[in-house]
C-alpha cells in the first residue's frame, strides 16, 4: 500500500467521521448546543437554526466522504473521481460557510485546506494508475 493511498484513507475517513458527527449533532439538536454553537452565528443567513445546514453537512459532506472512503478501501473504479468530487463538495461547503457566517473557528480553515489536500491526493492517485 503506498503513502498516497494511506494518506487518502486517513484524511477522507477523518473528514467523513467529522462531517457525519457534526451533521447528526445539528439534526438532533438544531440549536447547536451539542457542539457549543450559538444560533446567533446564523443571524445574517437564511437559517433560523442548524437543522438544514446539518442535513446538508451530513448528506453532502459526510456521506459523500464515506462513499469516497469505501471506494478507497475497496479500490473500486472511479475512486479518484469520487474522492475529487467529495473534496470539491467540502471546499464549496467551507467557502459558503465562510461567506454566510464569516471566519469563526480555525477548523473552517483547516477543513478548507483538507479539501485541497484531498484534491491533490486524488490527482496523485490518478497519476499512479
Amino acid at each position: 500500500m503506498n503513502w498516497t493511498r494511506i494518506s487518502s484513507i486517513i484524511i477522507v475517513g477523518f473528514t467523513a467521521i467529522g462531517a457525519i458527527y457534526g451533521g447528526l449533532s445539528f439534526i438532533f439538536m438544531p440549536s447547536g448546543d451539542l457542539l457549543s454553537l450559538s444560533t446567533g452565528l446564523l443571524e445574517d443567513s437564511l437559517f433560523v437554526d442548524y437543522l438544514i445546514p446539518g442535513i446538508f453537512l451530513f448528506i453532502f459532506v459526510g456521506l459523500f466522504h464515506l462513499a469516497a472512503l469505501i471506494y478507497l478501501l475497496k479500490k473500486l473504479p472511479r475512486t479518484k473521481e469520487v474522492m475529487f468530487a467529495a473534496a470539491i463538495v467540502l471546499a464549496v461547503w467551507m467557502i459558503v460557510q465562510l461567506f454566510i457566517i464569516g471566519y469563526v473557528f480555525i477548523l473552517q480553515i483547516i477543513f478548507l485546506v483538507i479539501a485541497f489536500i484531498e484534491m491533490f491526493l486524488a490527482i496523485q492517485i490518478k497519476k499512479q494508475k
